[in-house]
């Protein structure tokens, strides 16, 4: 749990962070999604996952995130993201980006695991500052879960290890 806390924390400090130049090195995203399961059990999930971008190059950022992922339990995933601009910014900006981390859950009878999502999208230049993004892409999340089996003979617990595959939509606002 003192990992839970210290990684939120450390998120929430670097988007207090204010750069020093007047053009703006730091942006910030927040975005909401699901996705189409391909895998048993399959599981449609929800995401919603919070970024703190550094601008590398004109085209380039990267940053950390994290943020909610229902499952078939609540996972807290903490990621390193990277984020590139197809071509130059303009008012419709083509990206792909790639986001690698752990997913903590929060349920006690759950282990959190491997987290990946890869994405290809497209920004969209609402104004001045605040940019809309489509994104779809592919996201891999491992698990794992205690199982228990009762009947009137005996009782016995698993450990069930899953891994989902999904096809992942999502939108989000870049500020």
């Amino acid at each position: 749990m003192k990992k839970i806390i210290f990684a939120i924390g450390f998120l929430f400090i670097s988007f207090c962070l204010i750069g020093q130049d007047t053009e703006r090195n730091v942006a910030y995203t927040a975005s909401f999604g699901t996705g189409i399961a391909m895998n048993e059990p399959s599981y449609t999930p929800l995401i919603f996952h919070v970024l703190a971008h550094y601008r590398v190059g004109n085209r380039f950022s990267a940053g950390i995130g994290t943020g909610l992922s229902f499952y078939e339990t609540t996972l807290i995933p903490l990621f390193a993201n990277a984020k590139l601009a197809i071509t130059q910014p303009r008012k419709f900006t083509p990206f792909v980006e790639c986001g690698s981390g752990y997913a903590f859950a929060a349920n006690t009878n759950a282990n959190g695991g491997f987290h990946l999502n890869s994405s290809l999208g497209v920004q969209y230049v609402l104004f001045d500052k605040i940019k809309l993004q489509l994104a779809a892409g592919y996201e891999l999340q491992k698990l794992e879960r205690l199982k228990k089996s009762e009947n009137d003979y005996f009782t016995v617990g698993f450990a069930e290890k899953l891994t989902h595959h999904l096809v992942s939509v999502n939108v989000g606002i870049v500020f």
